[in-house]
């Protein structure tokens, strides 16, 4: 008989189960008595709704039973870690040396994990799998030999609710306990050509449902799901009573039972609901207080009974929709999601498959099993392009492999490798580079003159005013044109939709203010240069670009954000969502003139102690200016502080942009400089 065939019979002097799972020796008469029961069962059979389950086991098991098809909070948390983890390959390498790894594919231990069964892909097994854990707490797969598949082996999951881990005194897991739909369970001594895995429980070592923990949240959630339903079906679809004139004279009873049978028939027919029945000669519709959608707070208790499920399988409620989230802190737990959220499950899978599977089909081998999580962390094209292109200091592509990728044909001549003539050895990092940075200081360079089209400070803001707000405005029109096109019936997948665009629409908004910045620096460094050095000894445009370019990503995320929020906040208000949306995005184009005004201001600046500093100047004063500055910025009118010191409100300058809004936001007001031995 095979192993996982055997059945261990308790008999005379033998071991029986107790209640909390654990092993234990019989004796005497108890052991006769046990003995001839088990083997009756042997013989003929015993079917119960779930057989074999210890008692001490039971309890978890039908907490979490039925779970998975009435909880859809859980089966949202649950699902959405399965498949992000199921979907991630899995890798066997070969440990060569400490610094040399080399990918095995041609191994059955490969192509086992790579086709777990005939027909079976992996990601499915997996997920089953992974659910059985995140509901019960424990998972079990059977390692069978195959014919069928290209490794010879097999994995069959044994679902959790027909398997339990038995543990001797110490909580050690001892054997597996398989249950069987007819005839006694399967006890199988471990270790066993199984993968299996468990968590902590008080008793055994069998785990614990979280289905257990969270059991009181979900009955209240189900409690709440059959109040609202109640309400729906009792309370009044309109809101309003009949009163018939007190001198309409009596109803008689057959009238009234007329009208009745009336009034109910139009309230039973789906397509008037809500409407106006047509009421006898006299009568009024009065409206009283009645229930409404708002006061069930249907959509608040289904979100909060996610967060709750969310938290209790350490994943961010923003990423299942329970609870709002913003652009940026939405973009960040996805990039976390791989790394502290399921990091910890992606662990222990790896170190259960390296523990049992690898010695099992490579015993005495340097062979290990590795999640291949850089497959979900990869960026898009341009970022993964931009990153390689930096890491290996020169292009990484090939014109064919460029023209594959488009589904171009061939093309003779172009499987080399083209690198610029700018690109060499040990100099530059990239050809997007144009020089290698300074080793050490400034460059002393002079500068040949103030450019001939550089307008001043006003000018200038008025250009980047200008400029922004028609760039926001051809913005606006394009996400509401693919938000009407997405979706007639309501409104669309809003994150989906703007984060579709947010990367090109980010780059172009930075790309703008970092080429505007650049003029309003120079506007306010030779505003410094023209009265203290004049020949501009030791001064470079070019020093500031790093830094103007780093601010420009910043405002433009910045304006970005508060695009998303304004458009969000719009489309979830009542009203037509089309309308509200349109007054969202204008809301988000009027704020380009305050987000041009303030990076015009602190580009000049920035520019302004730019040249301070080459100029060897070492104070600095806050001139205010504007027609209705703010109270803390009148405050500081002509209040002096060294160059490198920040003033009283902890700016380092006029609309500095490490500062907060609202000392920041259409600021205007402007520096001087002096010299001090």
């Amino acid at each position: 008989m095979p192993w996982w065939r055997r059945s261990k019979a308790p008999a005379s002097g033998g071991q029986v189960i107790d209640q909390d799972g654990v092993l234990v020796p019989v004796k005497g008469q108890q052991a006769d008595d046990l003995a001839s029961l088990g083997a009756y069962v042997a013989q003929h059979g015993l079917r119960v709704v779930d057989p074999g389950v210890p008692l001490a086991q039971y309890t978890d098991t039908a907490a979490a039973m039925d779970v998975w098809r009435t909880q859809p909070s859980v089966r949202k948390v649950v699902d959405y870690i399965a498949r992000a983890i199921s979907t991630i390959p899995w890798h066997v390498y070969e440990r060569v040396s400490d610094t040399d790894r080399r990918r095995v594919t041609d191994h059955p231990l490969a192509q086992l994990l790579a086709a777990p069964g005939p027909g079976l892909g992996p990601a499915r097994l997996w997920h089953s799998l992974i659910v059985d854990w995140l509901i019960h707490d424990r998972w079990c797969a059977a390692v069978l030999p195959s014919a069928d598949t290209g490794s010879g082996w097999e994995l069959r999951r044994k679902p959790a609710r027909r398997m339990h881990v038995l543990a001797d005194d110490d909580d050690r897991p001892v054997a597996l306990y398989l249950v069987r739909s007819t005839g006694p369970a399967d006890v199988v001594d471990l270790p066993a050509p199984f993968l299996w895995d468990s968590g902590y429980a008080a008793v055994g070592a069998d785990g614990t449902s979280p289905m257990d923990t969270l059991r009181h949240v979900l009955a209240e959630q189900a409690e709440a799901v059959a109040w609202r339903r109640q309400v729906w079906q009792s309370g009044a679809r309109v809101p309003t009573v009949i009163e018939r004139p007190v001198d309409a004279g009596a109803w008689s009873a057959a009238a009234k039972a007329r009208f009745a049978t009336a009034f109910s028939a139009f309230m039973g027919r789906g397509g008037q609901a809500g409407g106006t029945p047509i009421l006898e000669e006299g009568m009024k519709l009065v409206k009283i207080d009645s229930f409404s959608p708002t006061e069930a707070r249907d959509v608040e208790g289904r979100q909060l009974s996610d967060a709750e499920v969310a938290s209790a399988y350490h994943i961010a409620p923003e990423l299942v929709g329970a609870r709002q989230g913003n652009y940026s802190n939405v973009d960040a737990f996805r990039q976390m999601l791989y790394t502290h959220a399921l990091g910890p499950y992606i662990t222990q899978l790896e170190g259960v498959l390296n523990a049992l599977l690898v010695p099992m089909l490579a015993p005495g081998s340097s062979l290990y099993v590795e999640a291949h999580v850089e497959a979900k962390l990869r960026g898009s094209f341009l970022e993964q392009a931009s990153l390689l292109q930096t890491a290996v200091g020169a292009p990484y592509m090939l014109r064919s492999e460029a023209r594959a990728r488009q589904n171009l044909p061939a093309v003779d001549g172009t499987d080399e490798l083209v690198t610029p003539l700018n690109v060499l050895v040990g100099g530059l990092a990239s050809p997007r580079d144009t020089a290698p940075p300074p080793k050490t200081g400034r460059p002393l360079v002079k500068s040949a003159s103030r450019p001939d089209d550089l307008g001043d400070a006003d000018s200038e803001t008025e250009a980047l005013e200008t400029r922004l707000a028609l760039w926001a405005q051809g913005q606006a029109d394009r996400l509401l044109t693919a938000a009407d096109a997405a979706k007639d019936s309501g409104p669309p997948d809003f994150y989906a939709l703007w984060a579709a665009q947010s990367p090109e629409r980010q780059a172009q908004l930075a790309a703008i203010l970092a080429a505007h910045g650049l003029r309003l620096a120079q506007v306010g460094a030779w505003s410094v240069l023209g009265l203290w050095n004049p020949e501009a000894d030791g001064w470079d445009p070019a020093a500031m670009e790093a830094w103007l370019a780093a601010a420009a990503e910043t405002h433009a995320e910045q304006y970005e954000q508060a695009g998303y929020e304004a458009c969000t906040e719009a489309v979830r208000a009542e009203g037509d969502w089309r309308e509200n949306l349109a007054t969202g995005m204008a809301a988000w184009v009027s704020a380009a003139a305050t987000r041009a005004i303030t990076a015009a201001t602190e580009a000049k600046s920035f520019g302004q102690q730019d040249a301070a500093r080459v100029s060897g100047l070492t104070y600095k004063k806050w001139v205010t200016k504007g027609l209705n500055p703010r109270p803390s910025h009148r405050a500081l009118s002509g209040s002096r502080v060294p160059l490198d010191d920040t003033f009283a409100n902890g700016l380092r300058w006029p609309a500095d942009i490490r500062g907060p809004a609202d000392e920041t936001a259409r600021c205007k007001c402007d520096m001087t400089f002096s010299r001090e031995e």
